[in-house]
């Protein structure tokens, strides 16, 4: 089941000169995330938590990812909104058979936990990730 709104996730150029402005906007510091805090490889970025809401900004490093190639398309801005799931598999399932396309055959996991993502097509143009977070402790 969606639990919630968990965030979203803002596609830069210059991943250190978004992160000052974004810092500034908020009065949060930012905390760096390393390639292996994504599900894929080529990306970098930093998380602000703010009120629990996670605001990421995610930089490319290669030519490549998915980030990269929503840049030249369509410019820096808001790549995808996160919800928050408790049962991946299930919750993978449910909406299949509701008629909205994944990107993957089954969730990609990892430390972060495990994501998928819903098809831009299937929700007016704006791709949803699907995360159960891994569990801290």
């Amino acid at each position: 089941m969606i639990k919630g709104i968990f965030g979203v996730n803002v596609a830069v150029r210059d991943l250190a000169a978004a992160t000052a402005k974004y810092e500034t906007m908020f009065g949060v510091r930012a905390v760096a995330l390393a390639e292996e805090d994504f599900a894929f490889p080529g990306l970098t970025g930093s998380q602000l938590v703010i009120n629990g809401f996670h605001l990421n900004l995610i930089a490319s490093h290669r030519d490549d990812t998915s980030i990269a190639k929503f840049i030249e398309r369509k410019g820096e801005g808001l790549f995808l909104l996160s919800v928050e799931v408790d049962a991946m598999a299930k919750d993978e399932a449910d909406l299949r058979g509701k008629g909205f396309e994944l990107l993957l055959g089954e969730a990609a996991a990892g430390d972060f936990g495990a994501v998928n993502f819903v098809h831009p097509k299937s929700m007016h143009g704006v791709q949803v990730e699907l995360i159960q977070p891994k569990r801290k402790g």
